[in-house]
């Protein structure tokens, strides 16, 4: 069994075992939880008013209980650890609650950028960092919930890439990581408008697109029930090609030495983020030593963008041409050693076809 069959294997068997982690209702607290929407200003209420993608929500909840939800699943929370609530922009089925045994499908119209994990400073500080650093999993969504179970979470409105049948856009609440707590399952209806509004992300041009290895994107969402996300000048197609946005070309105009810089960045995270990579502004480089593609790649594991530098990622087969050029599915070779070292199986091996222009 390979390097790479061994790493999948072992985040299956992890994530199946976690899968059948029991889950119970918490006790309710003195005061029933309820939220409130607002304006990006805060004090405006939302009311009917329609959002478009970009808007952002300001949701103000009360009456939270910050002792609830200690069952669910083990990580990233450990039991008896209250696991918070996840509040969240999204279009969910009628049928939508965890408490009334609704499938995880019916909340699919969720997207974690979306969505704000609340919890008490004292809670998120039990979460282990070590040796897998689920603290930093859920401070990248983190809202404070005060100790008189109050909140404020900012939400900017996303489209759900998909959601379910008759579904509803709103703001939702429900106690997170599999914890089930019907007081805290609370729905308020948005008027979302899918016309572009004047917060409207404008999606950036695709100048280069690199699939990084043949499959990638598809290993990543379906053997470890993670995600690839782009963002700043990149985005992921639905081929599972990478793309970024041309930044600029700094080419001698006689020989066509020198590099292209494309911008942005891609993250690339399992199920609970046991790992979580990212690889960020790509470079061509021609040198008289042959075409190089490099990129700010994370120094660990699990680090994402919080610690990167930059290497040499894959060598491409093509000679530098002088001015501007277009080139198609230009062969590619990883680099060896790659980082970080869960990219080690790929090292020396045939990458994905490389196409971009300049």
């Amino acid at each position: 069994m390979g390097t790479r069959t061994r790493a999948v294997a072992l985040v299956g068997a992890l994530l199946g075992a976690l899968a059948v982690a029991p889950t119970a209702a918490a006790a309710p607290a003195a005061t029933a939880p309820r939220i409130e929407l607002f304006a990006a200003d805060g004090s405006t209420p939302l009311g009917d008013t329609a959002v478009h993608e970009g808007d952002r929500i300001v949701v103000r909840g009360t009456g939270f209980d910050p002792n609830a939800n200690t069952d669910g699943l083990p990580v990233p929370v450990p039991p008896g650890v209250p696991h918070g609530t996840f509040v969240t922009f999204g279009a969910f089925a009628p049928q939508w609650r965890p408490s009334q045994d609704a499938a995880a499908q019916a909340r699919v119209g969720q997207q974690r950028s979306a969505t704000a994990w609340v919890m008490s400073e004292d809670a998120l500080n039990r979460v282990p960092d070590a040796p897998f650093d689920f603290r930093r999993t859920i401070r990248q969504q983190w809202v404070p919930l005060a100790g008189d179970g109050s909140f404020t979470a900012e939400l900017t409105v996303t489209k759900p890439t998909k959601s379910a049948a008759d579904a509803a856009y709103g703001v939702y609440t429900y106690a997170a990581a599999d914890a089930v707590n019907a007081r805290e399952e609370l729905a308020v209806p948005v008027n979302f408008d899918p016309a572009p509004g004047p917060n409207a992300p404008v999606p950036p041009a695709q100048d280069l697109l690199w699939g990084l290895a043949p499959g990638y994107t598809d290993l990543v969402k379906n053997a470890t029930q993670g995600s690839v996300v782009g963002s700043d000048g990149a985005t992921v197609r639905g081929d599972g090609r990478l793309t970024f946005e041309l930044d600029s070309a700094d080419l001698d105009p006689a020989t066509g030495l020198g590099t292209v810089r494309y911008h942005g960045t891609v993250v690339s995270f399992t199920r609970f983020h046991l790992a979580e990579i990212a690889l960020a502004n790509p470079w061509v480089e021609f040198t008289p030593e042959g075409t190089f593609l490099t990129a700010e790649t994370s120094d660990g594991n699990m680090v994402g963008t919080d610690a990167m530098n930059r290497i040499r990622f894959a060598q491409l087969e093509t000679a530098p041409r002088p001015g501007g050029a277009e080139l198609t599915d230009v062969p590619a070779r990883f680099a060896v050693p790659l980082a970080p070292s869960i990219l080690l199986p790929y090292s020396g091996q045939q990458a994905a076809p490389v196409t971009f222009r300049y």
